[in-house]
C-alpha cells in the first residue's frame, strides 16, 4: 500500500492537486472505458483521479496503466451499495485484487446482478415494454445494472432519456425496479478497514432516510471504521457541500469530493465539477493519500 501511494505522489503531483475521487467506467455503469475515462480527466485538468465503479474493480488495471502513461495520479477504488432500498453508498479507496473479503462480496453482487438481468426482462415484458438480453448490451467483464436497462429503454423509444427511465420505472419503488441483495453498511465499513482500504461515506446529501445520516448514525459509522465523508458531490448544492464539510471536520474525518461522473449529460456532474466549491481540495487530497499509507501499514500482514 505504501508503495502504491508513493507512486501516486511521484506522478507529477508536485504542484497543486486537482482531484476527482468519484467516477465510473464501463467496468460498471459508466459510458467510457477506464482508459478513456482517464484521458477525459486528464483533458479536464484533473491530476488525481479515483475510479470507483459500482461493486467492481475490473477497470483498475487499465485505468492505472493509462494514468501512468499520462503522468497522472490514480487511486484504485470501489463503490459499494448498502442498506438495500435505502441506498447508502460507501466508497473504498486503495483497494486491490488481493483483498479476499472484498473480492468475495463483489462475486456475490455479480451473481445477484446476473439473476436480476432476467428479472428486468420479465418485468418490462409485463409492463408492455419488451427488451431482450442482447438489447441490454452488457459490456464484457461486467454485469447487468439499471443504467444499462435505462439506455435500452431509450434506444427502444419507450422513454426519451435515462433520467426519465429512472424517474418513471427504475428508481426504488417504481414499477420496473428489481430489489437487490442487501449489505449492511457497518459491516461493509468494517470489512474495508480490515482489508486495509479507506472507507468514505458517499454523497450523504442524497441519502433519503434522515436516520441513516444523523449524528448518531455517523458516530456509529466512525466507530465501525469510517474515515471520511464525501462532502463535495455534484448533486450537493454549494451550501450542502459546505455543511457536510463542517460535519466531517468536526468529527475529525477526511473530507473528499467527486463528480460521480458516468456519462455526459446524465444528471451526474462532469469530471472536476466540484472543484469550484472545494477550496481545500489540495490539502484534503494529501490527507487522503496519507490515510492510504496509514491504512496499509496498519492492516498489511507482516512479511
Amino acid at each position: 500500500m505504501m508503495e502504491q501511494v508513493e507512486r501516486i505522489n511521484r506522478a507529477a503531483l508536485s504542484g497543486s492537486l486537482r482531484p476527482d475521487f468519484h467516477s465510473h467506467s464501463t467496468a460498471s455503469d459508466g459510458s467510457l472505458t477506464p482508459a478513456a475515462l482517464i484521458e477525459r480527466a486528464h483533458a479536464s485538468g484533473i491530476n488525481l483521479l479515483a475510479l470507483t465503479d459500482h461493486e467492481s474493480i475490473n477497470g483498475i488495471t487499465e485505468a492505472s496503466r493509462r494514468a501512468d502513461s499520462l503522468g497522472m495520479g490514480f487511486i484504485p477504488g470501489v463503490e459499494v451499495s448498502t442498506a438495500g432500498e435505502d441506498e447508502v453508498h460507501v466508497l473504498g479507496y486503495f483497494v486491490n485484487n488481493g483483498m479476499l473479503e472484498l473480492s468475495a462480496l463483489l462475486r456475490s453482487v455479480s451473481l445477484d446482478r446476473k439473476r436480476r438481468a432476467g428479472r428486468f426482462i420479465e418485468r418490462f415484458s409485463q409492463l408492455g415494454m419488451p427488451i431482450t438480453m442482447e438489447e441490454l448490451q452488457i459490456p464484457k467483464g461486467t454485469d447487468c445494472n439499471r443504467p444499462l436497462v435505462a439506455r435500452a429503454l431509450v434506444k427502444k423509444g419507450y422513454v426519451a432519456s435515462v433520467r426519465e427511465a429512472f424517474d418513471r420505472y427504475l428508481a426504488v419503488g417504481k414499477p420496473g425496479y428489481i430489489p437487490r441483495e442487501k449489505a449492511d453498511t457497518l459491516d461493509v465499513v468494517r470489512m474495508l478497514r480490515r482489508e486495509g482500504a479507506v472507507p468514505v461515506l458517499a454523497h450523504p446529501g442524497i441519502i433519503k432516510s434522515p436516520a441513516l445520516k444523523s449524528p448518531e448514525r455517523l458516530s456509529q459509522l466512525k466507530e465501525a471504521g469510517l474515515l471520511g465523508i464525501e462532502a463535495f458531490h455534484s448533486q450537493h448544492r454549494r451550501a450542502e457541500c459546505l455543511r457536510w464539510e463542517a460535519v466531517a471536520r468536526s468529527m475529525n474525518l477526511l473530507v473528499t469530493g467527486g463528480s460521480d461522473f458516468h456519462t455526459q449529460g446524465d444528471g451526474h456532474g462532469d469530471l472536476g465539477c466540484v472543484l469550484q466549491h472545494w477550496a481545500a481540495a489540495d490539502r484534503d487530497s494529501r490527507e487522503l493519500l496519507r490515510a492510504g499509507v496509514t491504512a496499509g501499514r496498519v492492516h498489511e500482514p507482516a512479511s
